[in-house]
């Protein structure tokens, strides 16, 4: 049989299917799936309701929120269309599955303060319970321009729910009657200017610095969010990075900190150990004649809370401490989540990335460090003090040298509990006697002082068997003018009670070449105050002359107000001056959160433990810069060190040359580099 086809009619046919199909696709339409592109190339908008911002009485209970007279505020971003809105929301009661959308319906919205009339979507009511059955209503936005808008959704019906809002300009779009429903809708911030930006995100994570303060006021140009941050350590040392985070909002922010390693992924670098992270925060304090300082580091509480006033920036520190960590690259992501924010402003997350290098740190400093602690006993002070490298501990419980029977108890129970503590090798014996009594220049009372001075030394070295070059004592205090004369008076005492005893003098900024000439017979010990390091060069050269231990110190209630950079550049200049330590008044003092209040200590009293500042943290660090300028120069690389050492000094305020400094030094003693010139960056 042969079969034979009339081709006109055979187009009329197709033509015919060609247009029922259209037809059919046009009433009966595909459901497009929520937050893709649509085939035009229109994008649904599409949220979860537990997902955006509840206010009043509105509470997320599992996948959907239930109204409670309460609202969910959507904030969206869109290109400049015509929208429609959809909700999927809760049909009834069990008697009718509907009473919630027909008519009227008892869901209200308002897009931008306007108010949309919603409908019922036909076709859309689905049954699964009493207390899960849906329906779709949708209403006509109109025309929205591109950027931000704020929808608000509210309900009559006090039992009520939102599941899902979708917001299309697909004239197309058809919802899925039911889940699966869509995935949620990435936000596009590049459609936003920078002020609608920093409104719309909330709140910014930027790179800080450690050395910089962060006062409240501080605030980067725009909204955009750092993802990592990254430190290079040596092994033993204890090193940290910031973020600075700023709230962009008129309310003030709840965030929690947390770590977040137990999401990433199967090719992320080893986690950094729990004991070697320290979150911390650095809470600005009030200060005369400047803007708030920064400075008072505390751990953030055990939840990892963090408040932010509206409008501000806070610093979050993290601290590292790579005792115990093998040579490599670890990692660890912190969680930032804003506990009080509307629900626009999500979750931000940096990744904290650390390289350690294959270079060991000494545990113990060859410089004396000395803080004055007057015996002080505080929580945390082993640790706190003994991680920052002090190992000359303040003892001022000697007893009067006149007294018949004097008591040694005190100070023995002292002595022996900070001896325990890691690094501990010198004692610095400070008293008041010769200050506060003058009877030791009585002529028929002079024999009992001796005396008492040499009951003393003999029971430091014999009893507490402290060798001659592990103690000093300390009898007067900045002396000049006719205050020599009296101190060398006094002097001559000790030195008759015992010729052994070792005595320290703190040298004045005001002090001449003269004056510390009369003193030099009977100072064992210099402590030069490290103004005379710019203001008395010739004072200088005659203390090192002598080859007597030299230990500057600080001693001003203001340099609390110095940039903390100052702090770490410290320890360059005394590795220029080859001093033998350190002194810095004072490590605790007074109640220093009230900001005015006059204090001089380098920390902060804590509950149960101690709060270091800024300014002691970037000590520590400087110290650190010192044991590698020392490791480069005993490996060979003098002529390297005096030129990266000649740049740091020449401009003291400047972090960047110090940090630059220190990878350089890094560099050198880890690459295998040779001890001839300094090798160019590439």
């Amino acid at each position: 049989m042969v079969l034979t086809f009339d081709t006109r009619a055979t187009f009329r046919i197709a033509g015919f299917v060609f247009v029922a199909i259209l037809c059919v696709s046009h009433w009966f339409p595909r459901p497009v799936v929520a937050g893709q592109a649509s085939a035009r190339g229109q994008t649904v908008h599409f949220v979860e309701s537990e997902h955006t911002s509840l206010s009043g009485a509105a509470q997320s209970g599992g996948s959907a929120v239930w109204t409670y007279s309460g609202k969910a505020t959507w904030d969206v971003i869109v290109r400049r269309e015509n929208y429609r809105l959809l909700l999927r929301v809760r049909a009834g009661y069990a008697a009718d599955h509907q009473s919630g959308v027909r008519g009227e319906t008892a869901y209200r919205v308002t897009v931008d303060g306007r108010k949309v009339k919603l409908r019922l979507v036909p076709k859309t009511l689905l049954y699964g319970s009493d207390e899960s059955n849906w329906a779709w209503i949708v209403g006509d936005v109109g025309k929205l321009e591109q950027g931000p808008h704020s929808l608000v959704f509210s309900a009559d019906w006090h039992f009520g729910r939102w599941d899902a809002f979708v917001l299309t300009a697909d004239r197309k779009y058809v919802p899925p009657r039911e889940p699966p429903l869509g995935k949620e809708t990435p936000r596009d911030l590049s459609l936003l200017n920078a002020e609608q930006a920093k409104w719309f995100q909330g709140f910014s994570l930027g790179r800080g610095e450690v050395e910089k303060n962060c006062p409240p006021a501080e605030a980067p140009k725009t909204a955009d969010s750092i993802d990592s941050i990254g430190l290079t350590a040596c092994r033993n040392q204890h090193a940290a990075a910031v973020v600075n985070v700023t709230n962009w909002l008129k309310t003030p922010l709840l965030f929690r900190v947390s770590r977040d390693d137990g999401e990433r992924g199967a090719d992320a670098l080893p986690s950094l150990p729990l004991e070697a992270v320290t979150l911390r925060h650095a809470v600005p304090l009030p200060a005369p004649r400047k803007e708030a300082l920064a400075d008072a580091l505390p751990k953030l509480d055990g939840a990892g809370l963090m408040h932010l006033p509206a409008g501000q920036t806070r610093q979050l520190w993290v601290a590292v401490n790579t005792a115990g960590l093998s040579p490599g690259h670890y990692s660890t992501r912190l969680r930032i989540q804003p506990l009080t924010a509307p629900g626009r402003c999500t979750t931000q997350r940096v990744e904290v990335d650390v390289r350690v290098v294959d270079l060991a740190l000494p545990t113990k400093h060859p410089l004396d460090i000395f803080l004055c602690e007057y015996d002080t006993n505080r929580p945390g002070m082993k640790e706190d003090l003994s991680s920052h490298y002090v190992n000359w501990y303040h003892n001022c419980l000697i007893p009067h040298p006149a007294a018949a029977n004097p008591d040694f108890s005190s100070l023995d129970s002292s002595l022996k509990r900070e001896l325990r503590f890691p690094g501990a090798r010198t004692v610095f014996f400070e008293q008041w006697h010769f200050r506060t009594d003058s009877s030791w220049q009585d002529k028929a009372k002079r024999p009992a002082w001796v005396e008492g001075i040499r009951r003393w030394a003999r029971h430091v070295h014999k009893d507490l068997s402290l060798g001659y070059d592990e103690f000093t004592l300390h009898i007067y205090d900045e002396v000049s003018g006719g205050g020599i004369d009296t101190f060398v008076r006094a002097r001559q005492l000790v030195r008759e009670a015992d010729p052994k005893v070792r005595v320290t003098m703190t040298v004045t900024p005001q002090i001449t070449l003269k004056e510390v000439q009369r003193l030099d017979p009977v100072v064992d010990v210099w402590c030069p105050h490290m103004e005379l390091y710019e203001t008395r060069p010739e004072v200088l050269a005659f203390l090192r002359k002598t080859r007597k231990p030299v230990v500057p110190y600080y001693c001003a209630e203001n340099k609390r107000y110095w940039p903390a950079q100052r702090y770490r550049f410290w320890a360059w200049k005394l590795f220029e001056q080859r001093t033998a330590g350190l002194f810095i008044w004072t490590w605790i003092s007074r109640d220093a959160w009230r900001g005015r209040s006059w204090d001089g200590g380098m920390v902060f009293a804590g509950n149960g433990g101690i709060v270091p500042s800024r300014r002691w943290e970037l000590l520590r660090m400087g110290l650190q810069d010192w044991l590698l300028l020392d490791l480069a120069v005993k490996a060979g690389f003098r002529k390297q060190v005096d030129q990266l050492m000649s740049k740091v000094l020449a401009d003291p305020e400047n972090a960047d040359a110090t940090r630059q400094a220190r990878q350089e030094l890094i560099r050198l003693l880890t690459s295998g580099a040779s001890p001839v010139g300094l090798s160019k960056k590439k």
